[in-house]
């Protein structure tokens, strides 16, 4: 299999990039809502957040990798027994899935910078806080963040689901081409 894509098919680069996100996506949903049922006394009530805050920052980066590789690296051609309703749809949902992405992380970062502390990340680095002078902006982060976080997975289902509806029921190359077949 070739490393870029070409007019059929996708090359390794986007592959892993689409299926390193969509892993860490889910990986980051499930983890966030496990980690706000534990209690102080939880061996796991620091550790949970290091690494959700850790792996959220890795899921921004591999988005902006991932917009940079689109840049520079051809789009397969569309599949013709694939209608424009549908190919403006799953362009549609594209965008908001990486949309939300971003602005989960974007609120997720307020909510932790939010009192003036940086955000650690692994503790290979630290990401200052830029604004920590609103009032409540912790909670009205965690809000957006939670909400967002939610509607995300609601496109991932959707997404998910069209994927396999074109796989089995329609029988196209959709998800053969993003396994690399």
């Amino acid at each position: 299999m070739q490393l870029a894509n070409n007019q059929s098919r996708y090359g390794w680069v986007a592959i892993c990039l689409h299926w390193s996100i969509a892993l860490l996506t889910i990986c980051l949903f499930i983890l966030g809502i496990w980690m706000v049922e534990l209690d102080y006394y939880d061996s796991w009530y620091q550790q949970a957040p290091w690494w959700h805050k850790g792996l959220g920052v890795i899921t921004l980066w591999l988005i902006i990798g991932r917009w940079l590789w689109q840049l520079f690296s051809s789009k397969p051609k569309a599949i013709e027994s694939i209608s424009a309703w549908q190919n403006k749809a799953s362009w549609l949902v594209h965008r908001l899935m990486n949309f939300l992405i971003i602005t989960i992380a974007v609120s997720g970062y307020l909510m932790v910078t939010a009192k003036g502390k940086s955000l650690s990340v692994f503790d290979w680095y630290s990401i200052p806080a830029i604004v920590s002078s609103v009032a409540n902006l912790e909670d009205i982060a965690g809000e957006f963040h939670f909400l967002l976080a939610y509607g995300l997975i609601g496109l991932v289902l959707l997404h998910s689901t069209a994927a396999l509806l074109h796989h089995y029921v329609y029988k196209d190359e959709t998800l053969k081409r993003m396994l690399g077949r």
